[in-house]
């Protein structure tokens, strides 16, 4: 008899033994989200396991558009609902679900080399030798390269040199430049007349296929041994980046556009 009690005992045990599994709520941001959660012997409560992935990262703004409307599809958001772009200076990221934000996706822009060129010689003091080096790198974006090197290439300064930045007369009217008298090793006096700068056509990003007009300045004086010293400006540049940054989410608003509510941000 008691053996019969101590069996049926044991079966009600079983039969009262808590479930593994369980659906349950967790609370995100903007509201609560259904999750499985799975009984710990050890820790003696009910848990849930973040979906584990290593985060995605692409270097074109085509890529990134191309991902986020990929991922939109995959989690069966055909609206962006709760999703944010974010485009800033150093590319971006994607946040599928603002809610969790157990994913996000990065985009590291990859810009042009011509690009990287010209931010890295702004405001650079330079020789005549190293500017023309300058010169001879930027050759991919400049139009007229030829005419602009050997403008800057016929400052052969030796001796006594003046500046001065009133308009020379051309032969296409009246422009803005830069007179210089030199002196050769000869002693023979010359004079030359040059632009204060030119006009670079670049390319934002690698593999990009928009360019930006970038006015290059150029401020000429002489130094303590009557050399020629240049510096390089650009005063407009950071106004072009910040452009080239809403043409990205521009682009990818218009890719994106079935996702009406997804949110693009231009974060600079």
């Amino acid at each position: 008899m008691e053996e019969q009690l101590l069996k049926e005992s044991i079966e009600v045990l079983k039969n009262q033994k808590r479930p593994e599994k369980i659906n349950g709520l967790i609370y995100g941001q903007y509201g609560p989200v259904e999750r499985e959660f799975i009984y710990s012997d050890s820790k003696q409560y009910y848990d849930y396991e973040l979906f584990s992935q290593e985060d995605k990262e692409v270097r074109s703004v085509k890529a990134f558009a191309k991902v986020i409307s990929e991922e939109l599809k995959r989690r069966n958001n055909p609206t962006g609902y709760k999703a944010t772009v974010s485009v800033n200076l150093d590319g971006g990221y994607f946040i599928p679900d603002d809610n969790t934000q157990e994913t996000k996706i990065t985009f590291d822009r990859l810009n042009s080399q011509q690009w990287n060129l010209i931010k890295r010689y702004i405001n650079k003091d330079m020789n005549h030798r190293d500017f023309l080096l300058f010169l001879q790198a930027l050759k991919p974006s400049l139009e007229y390269f030829d005419a602009i090197y050997k403008s800057y290439a016929m400052l052969r300064l030796v001796g006594k040199t003046e500046l001065t930045s009133n308009p020379v007369i051309t032969e296409s009217g009246e422009e803005s430049g830069y007179k210089c008298t030199y002196r050769l090793e000869d002693g023979t006096d010359g004079e030359e007349n040059f632009p204060t700068g030119f006009l670079a056509d670049v390319q934002f990003a690698k593999a990009g296929d928009k360019k930006y007009p970038i006015p290059i300045d150029l401020l000429f004086y002489r130094d303590e041994d009557n050399e020629i010293r240049i510096t390089v400006l650009c005063p407009l540049f950071e106004n072009i980046e910040e452009q080239a940054i809403i043409d990205e989410a521009d682009y990818i608003k218009e890719n994106t556009k079935a996702f009406n509510e997804l949110l693009v941000l231009s974060d600079f």
